[in-house]
């Protein structure tokens, strides 16, 4: 990696934290969002399964990190 994520703010960091590229950032979050759907509908079959709609929170953070490196220009 060509730059420094010393930069970024501590939130950000850990959200994006193995990821190097945007590609790759943005498949976790579509991911996320995929799980969090799954388990919503699972969670019909399966009461227990509803836990896993927070994930949405989890995509959410890599939403909010992506869009903050972009704002600030600091992709590799």
């Amino acid at each position: 990696m060509a730059f420094n994520r010393r930069n970024w703010p501590v939130m950000v960091r850990l959200g994006l934290w193995g990821l190097g590229t945007r590609m790759s950032a943005w498949t976790f979050f579509w991911g996320s969002l995929a799980i969090a759907a799954g388990c919503f509908v699972y969670g019909f079959v399966n009461p227990l399964a509803f836990s896993g709609v927070l994930f949405v929170f989890a995509s959410l953070w890599y939403y909010l990190s992506i869009r903050w490196v972009d704002q600030h220009r600091m992709w590799s």
